[in-house]
């Protein structure tokens, strides 16, 4: 009897997941941008405001410089995971899959704090740049990420405002993409491959429905601390080509997340929970990297080691 590959047996197990939990239990999401085929695409909320992120918190972190500041020895990611505990937060450098933190202006407003997950590392002549959800954040925001610097920097693991938003793309479905222009003191720290998969190696083009789909991101939920999934293609020709969706699941904190295929190609990025007329997901969906180059116009997708380095 020839076997099942198993990242099609995990996909159909994701899937399985996915179609069993509401939309409303899994993440409080935008309207629906776009409905097609009896299906709605909504976009993942990023918004999500630990206890421990105070005012006085942001203060320091802004302030911080290349020093940084520590999480509180008590802080817990949403999920109740604790720092040490995160896998995800244990490679160094700043690279594909990095939990980032969208500073909104912790001031006692209603802005919440944006949570979600790069995708690629992208370079523009010298400068270099990391790639998240339009919907993350807006253009001149700053950003920092949980980073564990090289060991040469003598620097300890902790949250580093690394850049700031030099552009932002959210107009739904197939056209959800920001880029973070990396502030040039944190440019030796830039690492290009993904945890646990590894790659990018080049930009995915194809269009076969199946394919096994790979991503890393930092979810509330499902993706607390950093969690690897594997998916199975369901449509490349979402918005004429731009967008794209598989059968996987996702929750707030993983929009922005990179999406690779089996063979380490970028695929694209994840910002939407695809959904039924009832509101049950059924899938995930993005920008295709196709189209995120098309808009990152003069920057280029940096490839990264197929071992995970």
């Amino acid at each position: 009897m020839r076997s099942r590959h198993p990242l099609r047996i995990a996909a159909a197990a994701l899937l399985a997941f996915a179609t069993a939990l509401p939309l409303a239990a899994t993440a409080q999401a935008a309207q629906p941008t776009a409905a097609a085929g009896g299906v709605l695409y909504k976009k993942i909320n990023s918004g999500v405001s630990p206890s421990w992120y105070t005012p006085e918190f942001e203060r320091r972190l802004l302030a911080s410089g290349t020093d940084g500041v520590r999480l509180p020895a008590d802080a817990t990611l949403p999920g109740g995971v604790t720092a040490p505990q995160a896998a995800g937060l244990v490679q160094p450098g700043i690279r594909p899959g990095q939990w980032l933190l969208t500073l909104l202006g912790s001031d006692g407003s209603d802005n919440l704090l944006g949570w979600c997950s790069a995708n690629f590392v992208f370079k523009k002549n010298s400068t270099w740049g990391l790639g998240t959800a339009g919907h993350c954040g807006v253009v001149g925001q700053p950003v920092s990420a949980y980073v564990v610097p090289p060991p040469a920097s003598g620097k300890l693991p902790g949250l580093y405002v690394i850049g700031k938003i030099s552009l932002s793309r959210d107009h739904g479905i197939g056209d959800d993409f920001a880029m973070i222009t990396i502030s040039p003191e944190f440019s030796s720290w830039m690492n290009p491959t993904m945890p646990v998969w590894g790659g990018p190696a080049g930009v995915h083009t194809g269009d076969q429905v199946g394919e096994p789909l790979k991503h890393f991101g930092h979810g509330t939920l499902i993706g607390t601390g950093g969690t690897p999934r594997v998916g199975a293609a369901l449509r490349w020709d979402i918005e004429n080509g731009a967008g794209y969706s598989w059968a996987g699941a996702a929750t707030p904190g993983d929009s922005g997340s990179g999406v690779l295929t089996l063979s380490g190609q970028a695929a694209g990025d994840l910002t939407h929970i695809v959904a039924d007329v009832e509101g049950n997901m059924i899938g995930v969906a993005g920008t295709r990297m196709t189209k995120i180059l098309q808009v990152a116009q003069g920057w280029t997708l940096v490839n990264g080691s197929l071992l995970p380095l």
